[in-house]
């Protein structure tokens, strides 16, 4: 239906002057159509070839004093405004092309679309598609992406707490799952779930999922959750960062431990430590007494006779007996250590040894103590997170399954951090051995909900184990495509991601978005925001988001589909008053007067 005539083409931007200001509805072949509004397509014909716009924009038409008619007129007689348009791209041999190969001209003729064209403008030629949700401003259509395109790429999902963002990114990830055949192993999800709201049913029923509900807080035992890998894969500059080692003097103590740990014996460290004593080297033993006494038992028992420079026994058995006194080779051998290392404690052994070499050999021990502080510390927390030893293959924590979920609500904020870049550092590594000189036969999808926590960037709040999240999450971002490895994050506050993820994402999601810093970094980053789209950030409702990226022909305004109840995740905004409220009031009479 011939509806006006373009008037002006600057580049993408169009005039239209329409012939009369429209009715909600108009009648084309005895059926109503929805009248041409704000957001809505038009075309306009180039020769063989049909542009598609976009409204974005109406006003009267401008007032020419001279002439006493309107500019719009002089083009279309009956004008009575225009409309600003953009062009989306263009249809051809009956199918829709996004990009500018084709502008209007000047008088060329505006029509509205009829259900078909519509129709091709919301679906996707795609083999396999995905329905999100419905057109924001034409109900009746169905936005459909493209599954293939949209799950092998970087997708963010941004919006201010109770836009809907939980839910879209819930919705995506429950219909991606569902398309992958129940017997495949090449297609992973790992979420972390920085604030335990993804298990139960949230997605998917529970039992088509691993969740591991990681606790750093209660103390070690055989019923704890833990994620069934051992550290093994992990090399010495990886040890240093989870560290934070020093470059000059904690680092090559490190890396030196890390080869014995790797290439000696525990019987090794133990002959080592008789020998320590055997020649009398009081700084490794009083290391080793004041920072593991509770994984070595008898070194307890042993003190230094400083005036008869020799080590004795000061509690046990022997104790103030003449046989007390350790200084003969046979006394050496008669030592009785009993250790009870795990593998890791093991390596935090070759970590206290190298640390007092390095004191011996003249480095105060000022400068490494702090490294032996945190390395306790970090130890504990791992061996309440890996069950180490159990198995080096990365698929052990889906167990046969596509989704694995990491709930980190329970974990300590050090670990936290750590413990999602350690995963994502050995995802990269598993599929860049698995891809080898081919296209890579895994794709794994990194999930991180409330991104900002962890990818958050600051460069006065910087340290060593945030960088390097922010590192191995960039070079997931930058280098993960190649290897099947993809990154798909929410945050309600863009502006703290660090702007090498964000600028990295291929298809986006835009919420309701309030505060200017997050609206400025929008427009930074996607180019598809005019400034009449990012304007509408602010005025979109729960569930309305802009959804732009090689998914779909063209930036849409849609409504998300909800999930069912039982697939939700746990981040529904609370009910303070009324029935089923915190503070169940359902009389309010007492406010009366």
């Amino acid at each position: 239906m011939n509806v006006g005539r373009v008037t002006r083409v600057d580049g993408v931007r169009v005039s239209a002057a329409f012939y009369e200001r429209l009715q909600p509805f108009l009648v084309a072949a005895g059926n109503p159509i929805a009248s041409p509004r704000i957001n809505s397509f038009v075309k306009t014909g180039v020769g063989l070839d049909t542009v598609i716009c976009q409204i974005v924009g109406e006003h009267e038409a401008e007032f020419d004093k001279k002439s006493e008619i309107t500019k719009a007129e002089q083009a279309a007689p009956t004008g009575a405004f225009v409309v600003d348009l953009e062009v989306r791209g263009h249809v051809s041999n009956g199918e829709f092309k996004g990009g500018l190969r084709c502008l209007p001209i000047v008088g060329a003729t505006v029509e509205t679309l009829d259900g078909d064209e519509l129709a091709m403008l919301y679906s996707t030629h795609g083999a396999t598609t995905m329905r999100i949700g419905r057109s924001l401003f034409d109900e009746t259509n169905r936005v459909y992406l493209d599954a293939g395109k949209l799950m092998a790429s970087h997708i963010g999902v941004f919006g201010n707490t109770g836009s809907g963002k939980s839910n879209t990114l819930a919705s995506i990830l429950h219909k991606y799952i569902k398309l992958i055949p129940a017997e495949s192993s090449n297609a992973r999800i790992i979420i972390f779930d920085l604030n335990n709201e993804y298990g139960g049913d949230a997605i998917v029923p529970m039992q088509e999922k691993e969740v591991y509900h990681l606790n750093t807080r209660k103390q070690l035992n055989a019923d704890r959750e833990r994620l069934p890998l051992n550290l093994d894969e992990l090399d010495e500059d990886s040890w240093g960062t989870i560290l934070r080692a020093t470059q000059k003097t904690q680092m090559p103590v490190v890396r030196r431990a890390f080869r014995r740990w790797k290439h000696d014996t525990i019987d090794k460290f133990i002959d080592e430590l008789r020998q320590s004593i055997a020649d009398k080297r009081t700084i490794l033993f009083f290391t080793l007494r004041n920072y593991c006494a509770d994984e070595i038992d008898g070194i307890e028992e042993l003190a230094y006779h400083t005036n008869r420079s020799c080590f004795y026994y000061a509690i046990g058995a022997r104790a103030g007996s003449n046989s007390a006194y350790i200084d003969t080779e046979a006394d050496i051998g008669n030592i009785s250590f009993r250790f009870k290392p795990s593998k890791l404690n093991e390596f935090y052994f070759w970590l206290l040894l190298e640390a007092s070499r390095a004191a011996e050999s003249g480095i105060n021990f000022e400068f490494v103590q702090p490294l032996l502080l945190r390395a306790r510390g970090v130890v504990r927390d791992l061996e309440k997170l890996f069950d180490n030893g159990t198995s080096t293959d990365l698929a052990a924590i889906f167990n046969e399954k596509a989704m694995a979920v990491i709930q980190l609500g329970d974990v300590n904020a050090g670990s936290r951090e750590m413990l999602p870049s350690l995963l994502a550092e050995l995802v990269m590594k598993d599929a860049a051995e698995k891809k080898g000189d081919g296209i890579p036969t895994v794709i794994t999808t990194l999930v991180v909900d409330e991104a900002h926590n962890l990818l958050g960037y600051d460069a006065e709040q910087s340290d060593l184990v945030h960088d390097n999240t922010l590192r191995v999450f960039e070079r997931v971002i930058k280098e993960g495509r190649k290897f099947g490895v993809f990154l798909c994050l929410a945050s309600q506050r863009p502006s703290d991601i660090s702007p090498t993820i964000t600028s990295q994402i291929h298809n986006y999601f835009i919420h309701k978005l309030v505060n200017p810093n997050d609206i400025e970094r929008i427009r930074k980053t996607v180019s598809f925001m005019g400034e009449s789209s990012l304007s509408m950030l602010s005025a979109l409702g729960q569930g309305e988001c802009i959804v732009s990226g090689p998914s779909l022909y063209m930036p849409q305004y849609v409504y998300i589909e909800q999930l069912d109840k039982e697939n939700q995740p746990n981040s529904s905004d609370m009910k303070l008053f009324g029935a089923g409220g915190i503070l169940q009031v359902d009389d309010f009479s007492w406010l009366e007067g």
